[in-house]
């Protein structure tokens, strides 16, 4: 045998050695996962300017894709301070609310929760005491969010919201904003008219239209959605911005949060309203922990976030919260969005 046909044969035995060792490498494996005990889950946070809710429901198993699943049967009792102030009326849906009553502040709550089947589930928060908002300035600023072919500007809302965090105490904060504001509705209104020609000496009957526009004015209240930069901000939820005083414990301290102007965009005048929260702080941590759950749902390389609870014995959250709410009135007058294009930067007409 030559040198050229050993090489040959040497290379053909170890290709044929490692496919073999490919496919004897794969097999399928059957987990079988055991299913957990079902657990009852409380979802509910409530303030000094709202009744008491809550949604209950129960755990699912990690492969379980159906919807989520009311406990319709429970019993929800309501304490303050260890005595019993109401059982909570079912509304539907795994909806509990109480009859009319209102929280007070610095006040101690338990929620607990029992439903044949599951073990009985207790959750405790307290009503923190309202920081009120010294003042909001507002400025606006335009930015060009395009590129190298085409210009788009678009104008930032600013608000700064100033605050003096209490001395000595441990303070978490949501912000949120809504506006009342306005719109107009255009509605298109065509007439037919009948009318003649004379020509040649008869009369030519014929249908012309007359199209004009009607518009009206409507008011509408929404949710306006903010975000920030700030230093000082931990998470930005679906729920609203949060941050805590460890960084300005006893200080003065405004923060910067920031909108589109199309979303304070009215056909008149527009009230916008801040909203600092004061919440509990399993309030605080079930939002901030949910949203790092959110970020990190989809990338299977993110160490899994295991979202806060304090609800002993199930799952969920029991939270508290209080409100200062500080509005002004701006004027932003609605307009159509325009594209400014550019080509090796001369502009196209």
């Amino acid at each position: 045998m030559t040198y050229i046909q050993r090489n040959r044969f040497s290379y053909i035995t170890v290709i044929i050695l490692s496919v073999l060792l490919m496919v004897s490498c794969e097999s399928v494996l059957f987990i079988e996962l055991e299913e957990s005990d079902k657990l009852i889950v409380v979802n509910g946070a409530f303030g000094d300017d709202s009744i008491v809710a809550v949604q209950i429901s129960r755990t699912r198993h990690i492969l379980d894709n159906a919807p989520l699943v009311p406990l319709e049967n429970a019993t929800v009792k309501f304490y303050r301070d260890g005595s019993l102030l109401e059982q909570l009326e079912y509304m539907g849906n795994g909806r509990f609310e109480s009859d009319a009553f209102i929280s007070v502040t610095g006040e101690q709550y338990t929620l607990e929760v029992e439903s044949q089947g599951y073990p009985s589930v207790s959750a405790t928060c307290e009503i923190p005491k309202a920081v009120e908002i010294a003042s909001v300035d507002t400025s606006t600023v335009t930015e060009d969010l395009g590129n190298m072919y085409y210009s788009h500007l678009q104008e930032l809302f600013h608000m700064d919201v100033s605050l003096e965090d209490p001395a000595g105490e441990e303070n978490y904060y949501m912000i949120t904003s809504r506006a009342d504001r306005s719109a107009t509705e255009y509605r298109d209104t065509t007439v037919l008219v009948l009318d003649s020609l004379f020509q040649n000496g008869k009369w030519y009957p014929y249908v012309k239209d007359s199209t004009y526009t009607i518009s009206e004015i409507y008011r509408f209240t929404d949710a306006v959605h903010i975000g920030s930069e700030d230093l000082i901000v931990e998470a930005i939820t679906q729920d609203g911005i949060l941050f805590s005083d460890q960084l300005i414990d006893g200080k003065e301290y405004s923060v910067r949060i920031t909108t589109w102007t199309d979303n304070m965009m009215s056909a008149d005048s527009a009230i916008v309203e801040v909203r600092l929260h004061s919440i509990s702080e399993s309030y605080y941590k079930y939002l901030k922990s949910r949203q790092k759950h959110y970020e990190t749902v989809d990338d299977y390389l993110a160490v899994p976030v295991i979202v806060y609870t304090n609800v002993e014995g199930g799952a969920g959250f029991l939270g508290g919260y209080s409100t200062d709410v500080y509005s002004f009135t701006t004027f932003i007058p609605e307009y159509i969005d325009e594209y400014r294009y550019y080509e090796f930067d001369e502009r196209i007409p």
